[in-house]
């Protein structure tokens, strides 16, 4: 065998033995596959059958399960009614637009959400509800508002809606309670329950008009039921209606009468103004049970009103013996001994535990004020103010008077400052009073060289005044301050119409419209009956007010001296009163002291710079003085904001000549004219001026003017009776001069110029 042969052979044995060796591993390792997968496929079987088996257990046992929740739902509506709640809510979430089922399923989960609640279930019982229901029935009556469906259109039968009622009250648903109650009223109209429920939803919405009804159809059924009764007595009382005390009486006449029942009758009988029988019935009421302090508060009260001071101080004492804690006992402690000078710290002490326990309203912030300032301690009161108004910026009748305080003082910008911080949505007529009140004032310091007052101020102050009205038709000062508007723009019948209006709206110990009526009569030169109305002003007046009208009144008669006097008397009282300084200057200057006139004027200016009328009055004071050159620049101040007013262009003209400056006195001169030709000084002061040029004949005429202007201007007829007399016309010059004898008989002058033309008039 060659070798190539026997190589290749025994290749092919290994070979064979090889390829032999790895089929029989192969085949083994096969045959442990063959066997696991047969030992995993019983373990699976074994799995499998187990796990049907567990299945089928839970299968039972869910079933069970669900068996259960079915007998809880049957046995218990009220877990049925939150299920099917939860439901309805979830499928109304998840349509914008709930079909008629969805509504009628939605109208059976309230039915049984409530089924378990009696229709004779006590109001309010808090019990009727569980947390969960509670809950869930929210959630669902808020569904419902979403879409738009009330109780009226789920078609409610009437006990549902009696026993959804119910849970709505709880529920503080007030709307839904209200339509649920309502829907059971109609069929069941003798209902207490519904009845009670829906006087009790009228107390809680604070409608008492509604309340008095149901209340009134609660006493139908049950007429002699005492706590119906009282409740009907009180609420009555409230609404201010005099039917309260017949319940009263028939409390008293069932013999079911208490010490409160004859309190709240002393009560009625004292507001219809029998305060005998009031205080016959409190102190009744005391004689039973003397412990009450509500009661001797009330016995207190009644006194003081009967003008029993004495009597009322014990009264309320008694009351803090009781009740320390009673600030309207209080507030009447402080009211008693607030007259008595020599008592102002107790009263203070009082008024200080009144506004501590906030009684008394703002008239008790105020009476602590007061005291305090009578006690020296000024910058408590201030202070007490400001705190009020700090812990209760929204009390408007608080800010309008302190507004109103500021204005009597004249600090008028701290006045605006508290109408301006009035916060956003609050109104009130006081405030209203007061802007137009600040107004008047403003227009009292901006008043133009000729004295008016600004017209724009005026018509902002009217407003002012009918917003007021617009709030409360019945505010007397609001009527009195259009009248007082009225009367500074002359319009005289309005004005008058306006007063007596106040004067029937206002107490009968408020001077201010009396006052007001004083005024008008003046500038209707009705001095008479002025003075009658000042004298009932003075009765309760305000010191300054008072004074100011008398010495107008004496003004007006030529009585400068008087009344400089009641001018005087009040600047003492009230130093800031604008216009009695500026009469006082007036009539200080008809008495020839200019001096003194100009003190006053010099003050105003420095209290009012853009007073226009006090700089022409100071100008007539420094005239009079000689010192022309201020005069002439307080003058035309004055008309560069008034270049209208025609005394101050003919006394700036007297200024020019005075000052040897006869040719810029013309111009002036002539405007004075041209704006009001039947102004005699001006005719006559041009005269003067075209005498000392040498225009005699143009001084005639202008003398002439004058006295055609005004017959009794004698210093033009004078002159008229001169220019003639000098130029020899005597046939002219004595009738004239006879004209200046009868108007001043008294004139040296005259006689002998009149013997003097009567001779000449002889010889020719």
């Amino acid at each position: 065998m060659e070798p190539i042969t026997a190589a290749f052979g025994l290749a092919c044995i290994a070979a064979g033995g090889g390829a032999g060796f790895w089929l029989r591993k192969a085949d083994a390792r096969l045959t442990t596959v063959n066997d696991t997968s047969v030992v995993l496929q019983q373990a699976q079987a074994a799995h499998f059958t187990h796990l049907n088996s567990e299945v089928g257990s839970l299968r039972h046992q869910v079933q069970e399960l669900t068996d259960l929740v079915s007998a809880l739902r049957a046995t218990n509506p009220e877990m049925h009614g939150a299920i099917l709640a939860h439901e309805i809510i979830k499928a109304f979430e998840e349509n914008n637009t709930p079909d008629h089922t969805l509504v009628a399923h939605a109208m059976s989960a309230l039915e049984t959400l409530v089924s378990h609640i009696s229709t004779e279930a006590s109001i309010g019982d808090e019990t009727l509800l569980t947390a969960t229901s509670a809950s869930l029935l929210g959630r669902l009556l808020g569904a419902f508002d979403k879409q738009a469906v009330s109780a009226s259109t789920l078609g409610l039968n009437p006990v549902a809606a009696h026993r959804l009622g119910h849970a709505s009250l709880l529920l503080a648903r007030f709307d839904w309670a209200e339509t649920c109650f309502g829907l059971a009223y109609q069929s069941s109209p003798g209902n207490a329950n519904i009845l009670e429920a829906l006087e009790h939803i009228a107390l809680l919405k604070g409608d008492d008009e509604v309340r008095r009804h149901w209340l009134e159809a609660r006493m139908t059924v049950h007429p002699d039921q005492p706590d119906l009764l009282r409740s009907h007595a009180h609420l009555l009382a409230k609404l201010g209606d005099a039917e309260a005390e017949r319940d009263v009486l028939r409390l008293e006449a069932l013999g079911v009468d208490t010490a409160a029942d004859r309190s709240l009758l002393s009560g009625l009988r004292a507001r219809a103004g029998s305060r005998s029988e009031a205080l016959e019935a409190i102190e009744q009421a005391l004689a039973e049970d003397p412990h009450q302090s509500a009661d001797w508060l009330s016995y207190a009260q009644l006194l003081n009103e009967e003008g029993e001071a004495g009597k009322a101080h014990q009264a309320v004492e008694r009351c803090l013996e009781l009740d320390r804690q009673s600030g309207e006992a209080w507030a009447l402690l402080a009211e008693l001994l607030a007259p008595h000078g020599n008592r102002a710290k107790e009263a203070l002490k009082a008024a200080t535990h009144a506004v501590a326990l906030d009684a008394g309203g703002t008239n008790l912030v105020f009476l602590k004020s007061n005291l305090q300032h009578t006690t020296g301690l000024t910058q408590a009161a201030e202070e007490t103010l400001e705190k009020a108004l700090l812990k209760d910026p929204a009390n408007a009748e608080l800010r309008a008077r302190m507004a109103g305080a500021k204005l009597l003082e004249g600090d008028l910008q701290s006045a605006q400052k508290l109408l301006d911080e009035t916060p956003f949505g609050i109104d009130h007529a006081l405030l209203h009073v007061v802007e137009g009140r600040l107004h008047l004032a403003l227009g009292d310091l901006a008043r133009d060289g000729t004295g008016q007052t600004d017209a724009v101020l005026l018509s902002e102050a009217v407003s002012s005044f009918e917003g007021a009205l617009k709030l409360d038709r019945e505010l007397g000062v609001a009527w009195l301050g259009i009248a007082r508007t009225k009367r500074l723009l002359r319009d005289i019948e309005g004005a008058s119409e306006d007063i007596a209006r106040a004067m029937r709206l206002l107490p009968e110990n408020d001077p201010s419209a009396a006052a007001e009526a004083a005024l008008l009569a003046i500038d209707q030169n009705d001095l008479s009956t002025a003075s009658k109305h000042a004298d009932i002003a003075s009765v309760f007046g305000n010191v300054a007010t008072v004074a100011y009208v008398r010495g107008n009144i004496a003004l007006r008669r030529g009585l400068f001296d008087k009344a400089v006097e009641q001018y005087t008397s009040a600047l003492e009282s009230e130093p800031t009163h604008i216009r009695s300084r500026l009469n006082r200057c007036s009539a200080l200057m008809g008495l020839n002291q200019p001096r003194k006139a100009l003190d006053d004027a010099q003050i105003l200016v420095d209290l009012a710079p853009s007073m226009m009328y006090a700089r022409f009055l100071r100008a007539e004071a420094l005239m009079t003085l000689g010192e022309w050159a201020q005069a002439r620049d307080d003058l035309e101040h004055v008309l560069e904001s008034a270049p209208h007013h025609h005394q101050a262009l003919t006394q700036l003209a007297s200024c020019f000549m005075s000052l040897e400056r006869p040719e810029r006195a013309e111009q002036p001169l002539n405007e004075a004219i041209r704006l009001q030709p039947n102004y005699a000084a001006a005719w006559f002061q041009r005269g003067m001026l075209y005498l000392e040029i040498g225009r005699n004949d143009n001084a005639l005429d202008d003398f002439q003017a004058a006295v055609r202007c005004d017959g009794s201007h004698l210093e033009s007829q004078k002159r008229i009776a001169a220019i003639h007399h000098q130029a020899e016309r005597f046939d002219l010059a004595e009738p004239a001069w006879r004209a200046v004898l009868a108007l001043d008989p008294e004139s040296d002058v005259a006689p002998t110029r009149i013997a003097i033309c009567e001779a000449a008039l002889l010889k020719a």
